[in-house]
């Protein structure tokens, strides 16, 4: 009897304690994270179209005519003028560092530019003393431009708000031709049909570029891009050399020199893919 008793009274006991502890809730311990910001971090590659605006700056445009008689003379056209405005598309690819909100990058770009600008026909002033009768035009073109930049930028949330700047390379060629009388002699002063010649010459400039844009991450590696790019290139130095040959039979050789300046603005969109 003394044994059940016992029992019993440990029963009842511990009855009123087990059905409390089952009644308390669990604790819960909260499992939301802080926010992160998105990771930029991995090479990249995409694709972006826009708009440039060009502008050449051709200055002292004189030339020389000598031809096979012995005759010549010294001239001088009208420089380029207007804006070399024209569609921008190509390729870029690159690599982004992430230190907490701050993001490093290396960038470079290949671009097609459809950028020309002219003078259309124009009048080539001789002197009087020489004389001569001439029509010609000039025109400056650049079929492509590359750049290789260094980025600097500020991350928050999916947004990314970035500078850059480096080096800058364009392909641009300068063209001339003329028609009209040349000098086949200066004493006395002769005429004779000139016919046509046209010339070129192509160099790739080397320059800078400087601007900014605004990437937003559309997730699985995708990011979407707005960038403004300013380019200069200094003064180069063209000096074109042109064969004529006239109906009459008569030949000489017509040298021009341009000193020409571009720079262009570029304003384009595109999209990325990060690895």
């Amino acid at each position: 009897m003394r044994k059940f008793s016992l029992v019993l009274l440990s029963t009842v006991a511990l009855g009123p304690i087990t059905a409390q502890a089952a009644d308390l809730a669990p604790v819960r311990m909260s499992s939301k994270a802080p926010a992160q910001v998105g990771n930029w971090t991995g090479f990249y590659i995409g694709g972006n179209v826009g708009y440039g605006w060009g502008s050449y700056g051709a200055s002292n445009a004189t030339g020389t005519i000598v031809n096979s008689n012995g005759g010549s003379g010294i001239y001088g056209f009208n420089a380029v003028s207007g804006n070399g405005n024209g569609l921008s598309a190509g390729i870029q690819a690159g690599y982004n560092w992430q230190i907490e909100q701050t993001v490093l990058g290396i960038e470079a770009d290949w671009q097609y530019l459809n950028s020309k600008a002219s003078t259309g026909n124009s009048a080539i002033a001789v002197p009087v003393f020489i004389g001569g009768n001439f029509s010609g035009s000039t025109s400056v073109s650049t079929d492509w431009y590359a750049t290789f930049r260094g980025r600097v930028g500020y991350a928050f949330g999916p947004a990314l708000l970035y500078a850059t700047g480096g080096i800058a390379l364009a392909d641009t060629k300068v063209s001339a031709n003329a028609t009209g009388s040349i000098v086949t002699a200066l004493f006395p002063p002769t005429l004779g049909p000139l016919g046509s010649m046209s010339a070129s010459d192509s160099a790739v400039l080397i320059g800078y570029a400087v601007g900014g844009g605004f990437e937003y991450a559309l997730g699985a590696g995708w990011s979407v891009k707005g960038e403004y790019l300013h380019m200069g290139f200094g003064t180069k130095v063209y000096n074109l050399t042109g064969s004529l040959q006239s109906p009459a039979g008569l030949t000489g050789v017509i040298a021009t020199h341009v000193d020409i300046k571009p720079s262009f603005d570029v304003a384009r969109v595109g999209v990325n893919y990060r690895f």
